[in-house]
């Protein structure tokens, strides 16, 4: 097996939380499988405070982000990089190698390449040259492979899990293990959902499902159930002309939204084929050591941030209890922000559309950098942007 070694003490995720990684963090956080706790019903098991208190600290496969027995959505819009990517970040977790200077637990992979073995091949041996091999670590399935109902092959992937005590399966791509339901139907969706917790509940392992977005590209593709399922949301884009390409972690359920993750695509020469035609590939590597410098606001977007701030000081409430909301947070409806903005001229136009348009464009560039989060029509403060 092959580790990281002679990583500086103290690494910072790029947003001050230098503590979370450093070095002195016992062995015991990565393990995989606390003990059963609780008194039994069936499958069910009925918990007291006691063991609340004497509940494993969380632990992680890839610190900060991959946890066991989660489930994690990496979406994004065709060509950003999205596969070679999640296949990257598997395939060095197998030897304990992570990226962004977070650090990963020697893990056992099943990749699912259920858009066949095609070019998955080649962009395996890749990563083999380049990182070495990692032998019975990694194992992967290079055909269509059915996991949402009617779930012809949730059995199988299940057992091959078990086979090799996998902790990661990645399902590369959602569309291609969905099954014969509609994607935009929240019961379909719901269907899928239900077989990917029936493998992290028999196997103990994390999910991971690549997915793809819309065409407008402002969210994930079909209804909204996957994305209230997931324990981590990841939003993958492509860098403009020279610029890195970017992971930004939109949702974390327990762990900080917004981080920025930068990758390039490194491309790779193939020897040629059959035909004599030229073939190459890529690897996914970290464009920078830990995460991107974020750009500055435009003035617009910061005044938004402040009366969010304002608003949130003067009337913030408890954010209610839901999927991917973070506990002992405050904040104000969506709605109410939007309100806030009119009355405070944050728009000069004089139609109520521009006017909102101007507040959605802000919004947007705010969750995109990672100052502020919005689910369920809530909205609250991520992070304290610096005075210009």
């Amino acid at each position: 097996m092959h580790n990281e070694s002679g990583e500086p003490s103290g690494r910072t995720d790029g947003q001050g939380y230098s503590s979370f990684y450093e070095d002195d963090i016992p062995d015991e956080s990565f393990n995989s499988r606390p003990p059963q706790r609780g008194k039994p019903f069936g499958r069910l098991r009925v918990l007291t405070l006691a063991d609340a208190e004497n509940a494993p600290a969380r632990c992680y496969l890839l610190r900060g982000l991959i946890a066991p027995a989660e489930l994690s959505l990496w979406w994004g819009a065709p060509k950003c990089g999205k596969s070679f990517l999640l296949l990257r970040v598997a395939y060095g977790m197998a030897f304990g190698v992570g990226m962004w200077g977070r650090s990963a637990k020697p893990s056992r992979v099943l990749y699912v390449a259920a858009e066949g073995e095609g070019g998955f091949a080649a962009r395996l041996l890749t990563l083999r040259d380049a990182m070495g091999d990692a032998g019975d670590n990694f194992r992967y399935i290079a055909q269509r492979t059915t996991v949402g109902p009617p779930a012809n092959d949730l059995a199988n992937v299940t057992e091959a899990a078990l086979d090799m005590g996998a902790d990661l399966i990645v399902l590369d791509t959602l569309a291609r293990t969905f099954g014969e339901g509609d994607e935009n139907a929240a019961r379909d969706m719901g269907g899928f959902v239900a077989s990917l917790d029936q493998i992290r509940e028999e196997t103990g392992a994390h999910v991971a499902v690549v997915h793809h977005g819309t065409k407008t590209g402002e969210r994930s593709r079909g209804s909204g159930a996957m994305e209230g399922a997931a324990d981590l949301i990841v939003k993958v884009t492509r860098g403009a002309a020279g610029e890195p390409n970017s992971a930004t972690v939109e949702a974390a359920k327990d762990d900080v939204d917004g981080a920025m993750l930068a990758f390039r695509l490194r491309v790779v020469d193939l020897p040629p084929g059959a035909d004599d035609e030229p073939r190459s590939t890529c690897i996914a590597e970290e464009a920078e050591t830990g995460e991107r410098r974020a750009k500055p606001l435009p003035r617009v977007t910061r005044d938004a941030l402040r009366y969010l701030c304002d608003l949130i000081l003067t009337e913030g409430v408890p954010l209610p209890v839901g999927p991917l909301i973070p506990p002992n947070m405050r904040g104000v409806l969506e709605a109410r922000w939007r309100e806030e903005c009119r009355s405070r001229r944050l728009s000069m136009a004089e139609k109520d559309a521009d006017k909102d348009r101007v507040f959605r464009k802000a919004a947007q560039e705010l969750r995109a950098a990672g100052h502020v989060t919005m689910r369920d029509g809530w909205v609250w403060q991520v992070r304290v942007v610096p005075d210009a």
